[in-house]
């Protein structure tokens, strides 16, 4: 479906959020937020900026809910960017297929983080199913995939980690905070995808093993999230 973005307004995520709340704390490619260290846990002055919609969408529970509950976001996220990825390639947007399979498998990263802070919680716990997903033409799933990472790093997981913070749960907060900025440049990315769909160039995603965030192009020596080296990224 080539030249579906032509004439297309120029979306941003900051664009978004400002239309619809006065949060500021998503972070942006090339703008990172303060780098939190793969094990240091984020103090509770920097966690309590991350402030949560005002009309939240999120229903927040106990700590091990709220895990549970990003546990199953992030298996239908997973599920559906692999397909979304397929939809790329037969649609010819190369660009936007290693997109999406960067992006599956950055959330695989979040489902495993989440799954050892719930295993520890209740060993019987069990990952979700994945769902069954719907697919439409590329341009619109990278829309559609742009608003739920959107939800996530300004609604979700913010809500995830106030709740954390109630319970003293360090561990769910260091996890939680670094799976909300990597959805803020996973949301980047795909409205940046979705802008220049008919116009792609040759750079390549590089994703994260610790924390799941991606860069996109060769310029970064480290994660601006959780400082892992460059060298042990993935290619896509």
């Amino acid at each position: 479906m080539k030249g579906v973005a032509a004439g297309a307004t120029v979306l941003t995520t900051a664009g978004i959020l400002a239309a619809c709340t006065t949060a500021t704390d998503i972070a942006t490619s090339g703008e990172s937020s303060e780098a939190l260290s793969p094990t240091a846990v984020p103090s509770a002055d920097t966690a309590s900026n991350f402030n949560v919609m005002p009309d939240s969408k999120t229903k927040v529970g106990t700590t091990y809910e709220n895990i549970m509950s990003a546990m199953t976001g992030e298996t239908g996220a997973t599920t559906k960017y692999a397909a979304c990825a397929k939809v790329a390639d037969q649609d010819d947007f190369a660009q936007v297929g290693r997109l999406f399979s960067a992006a599956s498998a950055a959330e695989a990263i979040h489902i495993e983080l989440l799954y050892e802070l719930a295993s520890k919680m209740d060993p019987d716990t069990k990952k979700p199913e994945p769902p069954s997903v719907t697919t439409h033409q590329s341009d619109v799933n990278l829309i559609a995939a742009a608003t739920g990472e959107i939800y996530e790093t300004s609604d979700m997981y913010p809500a995830f980690i106030k709740a954390a913070q109630k319970e003293n749960e360090s561990d769910a907060i260091l996890v939680f905070t670094h799976a909300k900025l990597a959805e803020g440049y996973h949301a980047e990315h795909y409205l940046n995808a979705y802008n220049n769909i008919d116009t792609p160039d040759d750079d390549k995603y590089y994703v994260c093993p610790v924390c799941g965030y991606i860069h996109k192009g060769e310029a970064f020596t480290a994660c601006p999230i959780c400082l892992t080296k460059k060298s042990a990224f993935k290619e896509y």
